[in-house]
C-alpha cells in the first residue's frame, strides 16, 4: 500500500470524532502533559523535544521525547520520498512511517491501567512471580517507560516494526535514569524490532502482552487481533488500548470476534476518561480535526480492552 495515501486517509480519517460502541464508563484520574520550555534533542538526525508526562497511578512524571513539528516534517518527506522511488520501479524500499514519533493519548491510558496495585493483583499468577511484560508498537515508550517506573515487572521488552520509536525510548529511558531528582529505582527495558503483520514470527514470550494506538489500518487491526489469540492461548493477558477514529479498529474487533469462542461474541472495548495531547502536528500525521490533540490537556474518552486467557 502507498504509504502517501495512508497519510492521506490518516489526515482525513484517522482523527474524526467516532466513539466506540461500548456502553461501559470507567473514570480514570485525569492526567496532563507538559511540553513548555521543552529540551530540543537529535535522535538519529531527527530533531526531537522533552515532554513530561505525569502518570497518575504512580503519582510522578515520565519524560519522552517526541519529534518536534521540524522533526515530524522531515519523517513525512522522508516517507513521500521512499513512495517516489517505489513508483520508480525499486521494489526494494521498506516501508515507513512517523506516527511512532509522537505521542497518542492511548499510550497514557494504558500506561496507568498497567501500573495499578489492582491490575498485577488480578492477573492469574500461580507461581507468585512478577510478571512479565511484552509491549507492540511502543512509539514514544511512554508505556514501557511507566511500567519501569512501576518496578513491578520481572522484565519488559518493547518492540516496534520502526527503528527511529526505539531509538526515542532508548534515549528517553537514559534520561529519566539521570534526572536530577531522587531517581527511583526501575525495571530495564529492552527494545527489539519486531513487526506484528508478519505473522511467520511468533509472538517474543511474555505473561502480559500490551499495545496502544496502532489500529491505524484494516491489515493492522486484523493481524493484531491474531496477535491477541496467539498471545491468549499460551497463557498471557492481553491489554489494548486505541484513541477515537482509528480505521483498523472495527476490522480489529471483527476479526477477534471471529476469532474468539462464540460466547464471547460480544468482547468490546470498554471507555475511559483519558487525555489529549498537546504539541504540534504534521498535518499528514494529525489532521486538523483531530480530537487526540489540544493546546492545552482536555479530557478524552479512550477505549480499552483486557483479555486474559480464561476468555478462551
Amino acid at each position: 500500500q502507498c504509504l502517501t495515501s495512508l497519510l492521506v486517509a490518516a489526515a482525513a480519517l484517522l482523527w474524526n470524532n467516532e466513539r466506540t460502541s461500548s456502553s461501559t464508563l470507567v473514570v480514570h484520574a485525569f492526567s496532563t502533559t507538559s511540553s513548555s520550555s521543552s529540551t530540543i534533542h537529535s535522535i538519529d538526525n531527527i530533531s526531537c523535544r522533552e515532554t513530561s508526562i505525569y502518570i497518575s497511578t504512580l503519582d510522578q512524571s515520565i519524560t519522552i521525547l517526541e519529534a518536534t513539528l521540524e522533526g515530524q516534517d522531515k519523517l513525512v518527506d522522508e516517507v513521500l520520498m521512499l513512495d517516489e522511488e517505489r513508483d520508480e520501479g525499486n521494489d526494494n524500499i521498506v516501508d515507513n512511517d512517523p506516527y511512532g514519533s509522537v505521542l497518542w493519548p492511548a499510550a497514557l491510558t494504558v500506561s496507568e491501567h498497567i501500573t495499578r496495585d489492582s491490575f498485577l493483583n488480578s492477573s492469574d499468577d500461580d507461581n507468585n512471580h512478577p510478571p512479565t511484560l511484552l509491549e507492540l508498537g511502543t512509539g514514544t515508550g511512554l508505556v514501557a517507560l511507566a511500567a519501569s517506573a512501576f518496578n513491578k515487572y520481572e522484565s519488559i521488552l518493547a518492540t516496534d516494526y520502526e527503528t527511529v520509536p526505539l531509538k526515542l525510548l532508548d534515549a528517553a529511558y537514559s534520561l529519566n535514569q539521570n534526572d536530577d531528582n531522587d531517581i527511583p529505582t526501575t525495571t530495564p527495558i529492552v527494545t527489539s524490532l519486531f513487526d506484528i503483520c508478519n505473522l511467520s514470527v511468533p509472538l517474543p514470550p511474555a505473561d502480559i502482552v500490551c499495545a496502544a494506538d496502532i489500529l491505524y489500518e484494516k491489515s493492522t487491526g486484523i493481524a493484531l487481533a491474531k496477535r491477541c489469540i496467539e498471545a491468549l492461548e499460551r497463557g498471557s493477558r492481553v491489554v489494548i488500548g486505541c484513541s477515537p477514529g482509528r480505521p483498523g479498529r472495527p476490522a480489529f474487533l471483527e476479526e477477534l470476534k471471529r476469532l474468539l469462542n462464540p460466547r464471547l461474541k460480544e468482547v468490546d472495548f470498554v471507555d475511559v476518561e483519558g487525555s489529549t495531547c498537546t504539541g504540534e502536528r504534521n498535518s499528514l500525521i494529525c489532521g486538523a480535526g483531530s480530537s487526540s490533540i489540544s493546546d492545552e490537556p482536555e479530557m478524552l474518552i479512550v477505549a480499552l480492552m483486557d483479555l486474559t486467557p480464561d476468555c478462551l
